[in-house]
């Protein structure tokens, strides 16, 4: 299992939404999960012609086992909460399956906060399908789907500034294929093999060198927000 770690001076953006800002706040918060892509459109270039495909992925989950808050408090005070859970978050919706809203820490004022989002990988079941349409260069489209398996962190680290946290904070785990498949040429994608119902998929087992290509760009891209 391989760790991702998304630092705030490279790929994560932290931001709080609190409904205050009051130093001597007591009483307790709820830190919720939530997942979605960003699923605009993608101009896929080919490295042969000035020709172009594209790319848009609209649908999907990821499967999460496990959350892990941890954070030091402005008052010396550590908060460790963890959540084992097999939930499905819903791309389009954003909406967890069974919820992820009991993270449940103190309210106030963090000198240091991480979170961790640990993907499934008891089986073959996918964690991460991300589900859409390629439109190839000479205009003819497929349905095209992506699939990931493996148990992978997603962690999210504060660095320096300390953050107030006030009743709700809402942490969403963003996807961004465009950057995946930025490495990926028109023609690559073009001659990738297509299952019995005309689906791209590309896997571990199918598509496979394209497979491994997007899949070392997951920690380019991937953002924690809260």
């Amino acid at each position: 299992m391989k760790k991702l770690i998304f630092l705030f001076s490279l790929a994560l953006v932290l931001n709080l939404f609190t409904s205050c800002k009051k130093d001597d706040i007591k009483g307790d918060a709820t830190v919720t999960v939530s997942a979605g892509i960003v699923n605009s459109p993608t101009t896929i270039t080919s490295t042969a012609s000035n020709q172009t495909s594209s790319l848009d992925f609209t649908s999907g989950y990821v499967w999460i086992r496990e959350i892990v808050f941890d954070g030091d408090m402005k008052d010396g005070t550590s908060v460790s909460k963890t959540v084992e859970r097999f939930s499905k978050i819903d791309f389009t919706t954003g909406v967890a399956n069974p919820s992820l809203d009991d993270v449940i820490i103190p309210m106030g004022e963090y000198n240091s906060i991480n979170l961790g989002v640990e993907l499934r990988d008891e089986d073959n079941q996918p964690a991460i399908i991300m589900e859409g349409t390629y439109t190839r260069m000479d205009g003819s489209t497929a349905p095209i789907r992506f699939e990931f398996n493996s148990g992978e962190v997603f962690e999210a680290e504060s660095e320096g500034a300390s953050v107030q946290i006030d009743q709700i904070a809402i942490s969403k785990i963003t996807f961004d294929p465009a950057i995946w498949f930025s490495v990926i040429s028109s023609e690559r994608l073009d001659d990738a093999n297509v299952d019995g119902s005309g689906v791209i998929v590309i896997s571990e087992t199918t598509n496979s060198d394209i497979f491994d290509d997007v899949a070392t760009r997951l920690d380019v891209s991937t953002q924690v927000v809260f």
